[in-house]
């Protein structure tokens, strides 16, 4: 039997039914306000993204045997179980209709999970909870499983209001029922939702003080066990439409729920909003590989990629169908072109650092001869790309993988050069630039290293008296006198660059000093960055 973590348990996305419109148990999902298609289909900018492409991750699912032609949705995972609130008459227990829809009033039931995603076996889930002429909905319960909040309807007026309550299991029962405290009278307070640290309630209410419609709010449980007052969420997350059914991801990462206020497919589609240092991020769609035209809400998921929601699409058996899934990440080619920032020169052995939106890094990597740089990234999050190079001052570009399909993006960083400096080591006085590149065993200078030499170049410029020694050395692979040949040539090279800039003659002199002056002096047990070490040129000063 497949086993669902206990923080997974405690951060549900969970589905409750508003009856305040008087129209039964799929009003909360259609009947409180206008869906956003119906006013968006004549919006071109709402046509441009009908077509929403499936948003980084591609979802198999299917309808599940227990969907009837009343309406189902799974509510919360519970052990190895799943909570499914449904409109059916399951067993011995019996509930009464509701008179505005002639289906019976919504319980609670509980049914196995098997590996393959079906619900099996549902049974009365609590006696103690179920009503038979309210209606009971969503379910989020704590860590240790012994505290529930869940939604039920109460009169007001001549209506059903859901309202969450919470209740506690003591001797294998739940008791201790209480309607909490920051219930609105005349209002919906549903879809209550735990933080995976068990001290926050998300929920979704057309309370006083929503922007319009549902919006989600949250609620602080106290460390007397009392409660803040609801917050709402903000306009990130809030439309002038409805949000409802939230949820939050066990490692607090990302909440999910569903809206008709955003850009959609048409009716509720599901959205997910990254958490990143405590705040919401913009809502994406989830894309069209999950949503549908018609209403899909009540998405919850556990930590292997799969879990359920639930979906009046066309194709059900009636009414509000579960659907269990399983979804695969698509991945996305970043292919990066490092230049210098004034001649657009590229810059080969940059260091390359990803950094996604939760500060996390997604790779790191050197440009290649070609400058160039390639790694794979996820659609829809933000990332940082910092670009380091000897001799250049680091940069950082943000980047947004505002695509959902299998796409190569690409992006140019230009560093801009750092100054050389003039620096004190040991008895010389040296002009620090970084190192000088030439192909193996060849003395033709990299273009790279022009732009390293054009520093040499200012300096002498701007100390029209100053005179200088340039010292090539290598490392002790090969014979010495090889090597002194080589060396020799680099640092003749060298020169006739300077010169070839204008500098004179007579105020450069070139040497080269093959393997005779290694900086670690490490025999035949170099390393390679030893080895790097020594091979070098030096820029003396010398008058």
């Amino acid at each position: 039997m497949r086993k669902f973590t206990a923080t997974v348990l405690t951060s549900l996305a969970l589905f409750t039914v508003t009856f305040a419109t008087a129209q039964g148990p799929e009003a909360e999902a259609i009947g409180t306000s206008e869906t956003y298609s119906n006013v968006a289909d004549k919006d071109a900018e709402y046509r441009a993204i009908k077509a929403l492409d499936p948003n980084g991750f591609m979802y198999e699912f299917k309808n599940l045997n227990i969907n009837t032609e009343f309406s189902e949705h799974a509510t919360a995972f519970f052990r190895d179980k799943v909570i499914v609130s449904s409109a059916k008459k399951i067993g011995a227990f019996f509930t009464k209709k509701d008179p505005t829809t002639n289906e019976g009033f919504h319980n609670l039931y509980c049914g196995d999970l098997n590996q393959k995603g079906d619900i099996k076996n549902l049974v009365n889930f609590s006696r103690a909870i179920n009503t038979r002429e309210n209606h009971e909905g969503s379910v989020a319960l704590n860590d240790a499983q012994n505290v529930v909040f869940f939604t039920r309807s109460i009169e007001e007026n001549g209506q059903h209001n859901l309202k969450i309550f919470k209740a506690e299991m003591l001797e294998y029962e739940w008791t201790n029922f209480e309607m909490l405290p920051f219930n609105v009278a005349g209002y919906a307070i549903e879809n209550p939702v735990l933080s995976p640290d068990n001290k926050t309630i998300y929920f979704s209410s057309n309370m006083p003080g929503s922007k319009g419609g549902y919006d989600l709010f949250s609620v602080t449980i106290n460390e007397d066990g009392t409660y803040s007052k609801p917050k709402n969420l903000g306009s990130e997350i809030n439309t002038h439409k409805d949000e409802k059914f939230p949820y939050v991801m066990a490692d607090n990462s990302a909440l999910y729920f569903s809206s008709n206020g955003h850009y959609n497919l048409g009716g509720l589609d599901v959205f997910e909003s990254k958490i990143i240092d405590g705040k919401f991020s913009f809502p994406v769609n989830m894309g069209s590989s999950l949503n549908s035209p018609e209403d899909d809400f009540g998405f919850l998921m556990d930590q292997t990629n799969s879990g359920f929601f639930t979906s009046n699409r066309a194709g059900g058996k009636g009414g509000n169908d579960i659907y269990y899934f399983k979804r695969e990440k698509t991945t996305q080619t970043l292919q990066g072109l490092i230049v210098d920032h004034k001649t657009n020169m590229i810059l080969p052995n940059a260091t390359v650092t990803v950094v996604d939106a939760y500060g996390r890094v997604v790779d790191k990597i050197t440009s290649d001869d070609k400058g160039i740089f390639t790694t794979t990234i996820i659609p829809y999050n933000s990332y940082t790309i910092h670009a380091s190079k000897d001799g250049f001052i680091d940069q950082e570009e943000d980047f947004e993988s505002f695509r959902g399909d299998n796409y190569k993006h690409n992006v140019t960083i230009k560093l801009p050069q750092a100054k050389a400096e003039i620096v004190q080591e040991e008895e010389k006085l040296v002009i620090k630039i970084e190192n000088i590149y030439f192909d193996y065993n060849k003395w033709v200078l990299k273009d790279e290293s022009t732009l390293a030499l054009n520093k040499i170049v200012d300096v002498l410029n701007e100390n029209p008296e100053m005179k200088i020694e340039i010292n090539a050395h290598t490392d002790n692979r090969g014979s010495a006198n090889y090597n002194a040949k080589l060396s020799n040539k680099r640092a003749t090279a060298a020169r006739a660059y300077l010169l070839a800039k204008g500098v004179a003659a007579s105020r450069v002199i070139s040497n080269g000093y093959g393997e005779s002056q290694p900086l670690v002096d490490c025999g035949t047990t170099c390393s390679e960055a030893q080895h790097e070490t020594n091979r070098r040129i030096e820029f003396i000063i010398v008058e």
